[in-house]
């Protein structure tokens, strides 16, 4: 079977079957444990409605878990058979990507596991600046900013989870006075960890659209 899950599905359902897990071994009640398990699922389904049968019944076997952390194991490491790569996009892709940026540090694709990105995003510390790349309709993406070198701990506006973040601020377009507008976000400073917090792509798609709109 072809890979059908994103990253993001993928972190989505480690989070659920860490929850199952640990309530399996920190609670007494059976009925609580029902409970939480019930909407687990219910939960599940509702996220990944798009999967066929055959996914579903994949993605189902989490049904199984209790407090084995070997349980847990294995079915994660199952899961991520069917996870499905960021697109490593080509060197004249990323260029294009970021036409008005005349010198990009290109990342070592070689050295990256890319069934960990739902986007690929690094920094440039002489240049402040944080490259993000992402596929929108299939097509690569590229978007380019400052990033603030002061780290402190907050929610971030990508992944929504607690994390050190850093001002993100992106130029938009001149105002009456000649001056450009910049709209500003705290985000993760490190990509990596952004996109192991990732569940939905609803979040990034939010804003990816709230940093272009005019």
């Amino acid at each position: 079977m072809h890979p059908f899950l994103e990253p993001y599905n993928y972190y989505f359902l480690r989070e659920q079957t860490q929850l199952l897990a640990q309530t399996h071994r920190s609670v007494n009640d059976r009925s609580t444990i029902q409970a939480v398990r019930g909407l687990a699922f219910e939960t599940i389904k509702e996220e990944l409605s798009h999967l066929t049968q055959e996914e579903l019944a994949i993605v189902m076997a989490i049904e199984k878990i209790t407090d084995s952390q070997r349980e847990v194991d294995r079915y994660l490491e199952n899961l991520r058979l069917f996870v499905r790569p960021f697109k490593q996009p080509s060197e004249a892709g990323v260029k294009k990507a970021f036409a008005k940026t005349k010198k990009i540090q290109m990342p070592d694709w070689e050295t990256i596991d890319l069934k960990e990105y739902s986007f690929y995003a690094w920094n440039d510390p002489g240049q402040q600046s944080k490259f993000i790349l992402y596929y929108q309709n299939a097509k690569l993406q590229g978007l380019q900013g400052t990033i603030s070198n002061e780290v402190k701990k907050g929610i971030c506006t990508i992944c929504h989870g607690t994390s050190g973040v850093s001002l993100f601020t992106v130029k938009g377009k001149v105002n009456k006075d000649g001056q450009y507008k910049t709209k500003g976000n705290y985000i993760c400073y490190n990509s990596e960890a952004c996109n192991r917090q990732l569940q939905t792509r609803t979040h990034f798609d939010a804003f990816i659209e709230q940093v272009k709109a005019k």
